[in-house]
């Protein structure tokens, strides 16, 4: 019986693994997505950067979200 139990723990485990390093379901990711995420800033390493990161953040916030309104406008005109 133990030896059921581990072979169930093992083929579980082996499928999570399988399904995490599969490739194909990560690289359906949207473009306009991808494309948010290397305009975001960068996160500061320096204490004394972490204010203007704050300022850097909240701008970026802001224009995506009237860039996401604006694309929105567009769709439902």
């Amino acid at each position: 019986m133990r030896l059921i139990i581990l072979l169930a723990a093992l083929l579980t485990i082996g499928l999570l693994i399988h399904r995490q390093l599969d490739t194909s379901t990560h690289q359906i990711i949207d473009q306009s997505v991808a494309s948010d995420v290397e305009n975001a800033p960068h996160v500061p390493v320096k204490p004394q950067d972490v204010q203007k990161f704050g300022q850097d953040m909240n701008k970026y916030l802001n224009d995506a979200a009237v860039e996401k309104l604006k694309q929105i406008d567009q769709k439902t005109q």
